[in-house]
């Protein structure tokens, strides 16, 4: 009786814990997943500025006597053949190798004040504007933003000087290939770049969202945010936390990564530069819409540092950085990071986003609670009216959201469509969900005075949670009755002729045993990342895999004790049971020697 009493003690425990798991959030379909966390999603613009100072060269007369010389080496050892091609080849390849060799400053300067910036996305997770993030999306690294202030202020110069040259060797009977005029910009661009002086450097940061003044067209309008925590970038936890002013602005919403698996369905949301800044599009409604890509979740993955991170074949670019993975439910469950690039091209499908869990110990850590807006929360619900036919009741709700916070494409969108449902259905009566049919018993509450159907947690109704508390407190309040209750020993007994033979050993989970220890995670040395340019994001060149680790195991002994010859009964139910016995026979319960 006991024995079938524990039995079903744990069936019952073992059904609640599964709650919550079971009671996850429903998948939704693709549109309203996009619709919906539009808003929360946004492009994050970093800008440095700073005092640039160059300085103007010219070139020793040495250069075209080496270069004549040079070329007249490379014909005697047969590296190259006497025709003008392969001379004019020659001669453009020292260029681009040697031209700064041969430069020196004239003394004249030139200084302007320069400005440089960065494209990523952020997600705002709380109504009054706290965002995550990348760290490498706001922070500064000295070599690749100097490298991208030359490009700024010296690209013009590179560029005339490239030009003239090409322009010099057309007339010499010899035309440049695209590679060839690529590698003497860049040889210019160095050469300014070497004495380039860069003084009161100072970076700032915005957020492009929907235009929040009342009475204002519909456009992108750049708010200003502080960084208020950052990690540090790839291989480091690439987290920052970013704060904007404001109330009741649109949310995203976090979810598990835990419960992810590999073959998950993922989606990837943000603006990459590509499909953002492109002098193609209209940059304007471009930097409002994100981009949506979908994929799988391809595996979990270990970082150097011992952390987690997830490898999908969503879709993301430079751009994407920061931005949010879905689950198929809408919620956010890790943050686009990087991809692996090969000869300075992506490799497709190699993309990689950080667990949100990670994200939540740094919002953690400054006591920020993710949480819906009512911006959000109204929208969402003006979706359902929509879906349901009562476009009247959308268009209601949607101007007054539009009222608090004008400027959203995706509401002004909704807005219109509603009207026009409205317009062509004026007396359309509202469509309620179908519900599925119920037997006739479920139509009368369980509780006297209650309606199940009027109040649901979790897509369970109220009574099932009042019935289960209640059987809880009964079952808790017998099992302690049972444990507390004394019974004298008594001695002890053979066991029954169906019992007889050596006593069940325990399973090995009961058992003292190996005991598996961490693999001791060795990353070759990595260099570092290279450096970016304008509106790329850095990524980390593609490692050599790691060595083979073998995971080590230590084999620990059982204890050893002594063995009693005196009556052994069992502390759980009092029976006596055999001085071997690691279980007792009647209620199954380990004695002491059991590990």
């Amino acid at each position: 009786m006991k024995k079938r009493l524990a039995i079903l003690v744990l069936a019952f425990l073992l059904v609640f814990t599964l709650i919550p798991a079971v009671a996850t959030a429903a998948p939704i379909d693709t549109r309203t997943l996009a619709t919906i966390n539009k808003p929360g999603v946004v492009l994050v613009y970093t800008t440095w500025t700073a005092d640039v100072t160059w300085y103007e060269f010219a070139f020793d007369d040495s250069l075209e006597t080496d270069l004549a010389a040079e070329i007249e080496r490379m014909i005697a050892a047969g590296e190259i053949g006497t025709s003008d091609q392969e001379m004019y080849q020659a001669m453009v390849y020292l260029m681009i190798n040697y031209l700064e060799y041969y430069a020196f400053t004239t003394g004249n300067v030139t200084t302007e004040n320069v400005s440089t910036g960065a494209v990523g996305t952020g997600f705002i997770v709380t109504p009054d504007g706290y965002m995550l993030t990348n760290a490498h999306v706001v922070s500064t690294d000295e070599e690749a933003t100097y490298s991208s202030f030359a490009w700024t202020a010296l690209e013009d110069y590179a560029v005339q000087a490239t030009d003239s040259f090409m322009e010099e060797m057309r007339r010499s009977g010899y035309q440049m290939s695209q590679e060839e005029w690529d590698g003497m910009a860049n040889a210019w661009l160095r050469l300014f770049a070497q004495s380039m002086e860069v003084d009161n450097l100072q970076t700032s940061y915005q957020v492009f969202i929907g235009n929040v003044t009342p009475g204002s067209d519909i456009s992108a309008k750049g708010e200003p945010v502080e960084v208020r925590k950052m990690g540090e970038p790839i291989p480091g936890k690439d987290i920052a936390v970013l704060k904007m002013d404001g109330s009741n602005l649109p949310t995203v919403t976090l979810g598990d990564d835990s419960k992810m698996s590999t073959g998950d369905q993922v989606y990837a949301m943000g603006f990459p530069a590509s499909a953002t800044l492109s002098e193609a599009l209209n940059i304007t409604q471009a930097i409002q819409e994100p981009t949506l890509t979908q994929g799988i979740l391809s595996a979990k993955k270990e970082m150097y540092g011992g952390w987690s991170i997830f490898q999908t074949d969503a879709d993301i670019h430079g751009g994407n950085s920061g931005g949010p993975l879905f689950n198929d439910a809408g919620e956010v469950i890790a943050i686009n990071t990087f991809n692996m690039v090969d000869g300075g091209g992506d490799i497709s499908g190699l993309n990689f986003a950080i667990p949100i869990s990670y994200a939540k110990e740094f919002l953690n850590e400054l006591n920020i609670t993710p949480s819906e807006s009512n911006f959000t929360s109204d929208f969402k619900r003006a979706m359902d009216l929509y879906d349901n036919g009562d476009y009247n009741g959308t268009v209601e709700l949607l101007r007054n959201i539009n009222d608090s916070n004008p400027g959203f494409p995706v509401v002004q969108e909704l807005l219109a469509d509603a009207r026009e449902m409205a317009d062509a259905n004026p007396t359309a009566a509202p469509t309620e969900p179908t519900e599925p049919a119920e037997s006739e018993e479920s139509t009368t509450p369980l509780v006297p005075g209650t309606n199940d159907d009027e109040n649901k947690f979790l897509g369970l109704g109220t009574t099932f949670y009042i019935v289960a508390a209640a059987l809880l407190v009964i079952i808790v309040v017998v099992v302690i009755l049972l444990l507390t209750r004394k019974k004298k020993p008594n001695p002890p007994q053979g066991p029954p002729p169906y019992q007889q033979g050596p006593p069940p050993q325990g399973p090995p989970s009961f058992q003292q045993g190996v005991q598996p220890q961490q693999p001791a995670y060795q990353p070759q040395q990595q260099s570092p990342p290279p450096t970016s340019q304008q509106y790329t994001v850095p990524v980390p060149p593609v490692a050599a895999p790691p060595p083979e680790i073998a995971q080590a195991t230590e084999e620990v002994p059982p204890e050893t004790r002594e063995a009693s010859h005196a009556p052994k009964f069992c502390e759980q139910c009092g029976a006596g049971i055999s001085q071997d016995s690691k279980f007792c026979k009647e209620c199954g319960a380990p004695t002491q020697t059991a590990l």
